[in-house]
């Protein structure tokens, strides 16, 4: 799990393991931690133990500078930059019980008149099924909302008779539950659904990491965000070299990270005193009429000639492979090297199919949805028997909103190899999201049926590194948390 518990900690741990172990039947703290070293443990075991170890303390609105930022500048520059497209992609890495994912769904509701009309991506994901579980029946006690305005109980919750309070389904319905682990799983990646983000919150999740799983969770962050993208994390988590990669960004009286081509010094913006209160946005106010964000200049990174007389000179040579250099350079996140190396070798055989699909999985990557659309579309056509474009073509109309073209490549990748397992799955997601509930469960037993011919360890194909076993926990988790 990449969880560290320095001295100063060994009394929760403690506590954590008893109670794992009088769950799973074990009297002795020593006994649960010998067979956990020791046995094969199953899912549920590691479940269970993180249950207990990991910490659910958060409530509505935390942080209120945070939030100032968030409702001041961060969302509305980034409603202002998609609104062409009404596309936006959120993350919050580490959930907890829900409320951090549901305060981001309840500003931009009341920042977007038009909320309906936007294809949002509001992504949740924890560790800990429990929690999963608690934030998808979103029903909560006055505790959770001990520093929220009062407006927002008002406006988006429902009292029940026993004083608990539940969510109304519009935002309820705006995000979507999952379980990853952010230390072992690998992303970003489309099966996860962690990739092109325009904004990560990652709040009082690393300071419980190891120092080398922290580094390792931040890069991999750095690389689920598009360019210009934001990255949120706690005040106690700031670190100048484990976010090394990122500008940092003075919003106020917050401090964020932000991805850009070209690192910038650091930006500061001045807000009005974040502890004022901020009045909820009426049904009529437009995000226009909010104060104008500032526009930050962040200086692209331009290809010097030399490099591109260097790509020339590689494409035009017998020796490499190309395609196998652009892949690696869209491995290690250096997409536009990569892109570079394709349009390039597409001057010289503009009918390599395997070119258009991974220019199409490099602009997905960077949440430029529509062009990747017609690359992939170009593969399909210079390689129609080939499966896995279908299977692309697929993501990328999931992620465009447009689920009955997904749904549509997705029968024909099936068609086309009947043994995909990552094609039932994703086809099982998408029918799962329109209610399509026995679909989906069908979908989801082929999956596991084509994964029982692998070894848990197996990579999987076009998975972006999952294995066979952790996609069997992922459709276990996702079963198991009810909406």
């Amino acid at each position: 799990m990449g969880l560290s518990f320095p001295g100063e900690r060994w009394g929760e741990l403690e506590r954590g393991i008893y109670a794992a172990g009088a769950e799973l039947g074990f009297h002795e703290p020593s006994s649960l931690v010998e067979w956990f070293l020791s046995a094969q443990p199953e899912k549920r075991h590691t479940e269970i133990l993180a249950s207990y170890l990991t910490v659910g303390e958060t409530y509505f609105f935390r942080d209120a500078r945070t939030i100032q930022a968030l409702r001041q500048y961060i969302l509305p520059s980034l409603i202002a930059a998609r609104r062409e497209h009404k596309r936006l992609r959120i993350w919050s890495a580490g959930c907890c019980t829900g409320e951090e994912p549901y305060t981001l769904a309840t500003l931009l509701h009341s920042l977007l008149p038009d909320f309906n009309e936007w294809n949002i991506t509001l992504l949740a994901t924890d560790i800990n099924p429990r929690f999963l579980q608690k934030a998808s029946e979103a029903i909560y006690s006055e505790w959770s909302f001990r520093e929220t305005p009062a407006w927002v109980k008002e406006r988006y919750f429902l009292q029940r008779p026993n004083g608990r309070y539940a969510l109304l389904p519009v935002i309820r319905d705006a995000v979507t539950f999952a379980p990853l682990n952010l230390v072992d799983d690998s992303y970003p990646s489309f099966l996860t659904n962690t990739n092109a983000m325009d904004l990560v919150v990652c709040r009082n999740v690393l300071m419980y990491f190891h120092p080398n799983a922290a580094r390792s969770v931040a890069r991999k962050l750095f690389h689920s965000l598009v360019d210009d993208g934001w990255l949120l994390v706690s005040p106690s988590e700031m670190s100048q070299s484990l976010f090394a990669e990122f500008d940092s960004v003075h919003v106020g009286e917050a401090l964020s990270y932000r991805k850009s081509k070209k690192k910038s010094n650091d930006t500061l913006f001045h807000f009005s005193d974040p502890t004022t209160p901020q009045p909820p946005v009426s049904e009529t106010e437009t995000a226009e009429q909010l104060p104008e964000p500032l526009v930050a200049s962040f200086s692209a990174e331009t290809i010097l000639p030399d490099d591109e007389q260097k790509i020339e000179e590689e494409v035009s040579s017998e020796t490499p492979d190309v395609y196998l250099k652009a892949f690696s350079e869209y491995e290690r996140g250096a997409f536009d090297s990569a892109a570079d190396y394709l349009y390039a070798a597409l001057e010289k055989d503009p009918h390599d199919a395997r070119l258009f699909a991974l220019l199409a999985r490099i602009l997905a990557s960077q949440g430029d949805l529509n062009r990747a659309e017609q690359e992939i579309q170009k593969a399909i056509a210079a390689d129609k028997l080939n499966h896995s474009y279908r299977y692309l073509h697929a993501m990328i109309s999931h992620e465009l909103g447009d689920d009955e073209k997904a749904s549509r490549s997705l029968r024909e990748a099936i068609y086309l190899n009947a043994g995909s397992a990552l094609s039932h799955f994703l086809l099982a997601t998408v029918e799962r999201r329109n209610g399509k509930t026995r679909e989906a469960n069908r979908h989801f037993e082929w999956t596991r049926h084509l994964l029982a011919e692998y070894a848990p360890d197996d990579l999987l194909p076009e998975s972006d590194g999952m294995t066979a076993g952790r996609l069997l926990q992922m459709i276990d988790s996702i079963l198991e948390i009810k909406r």
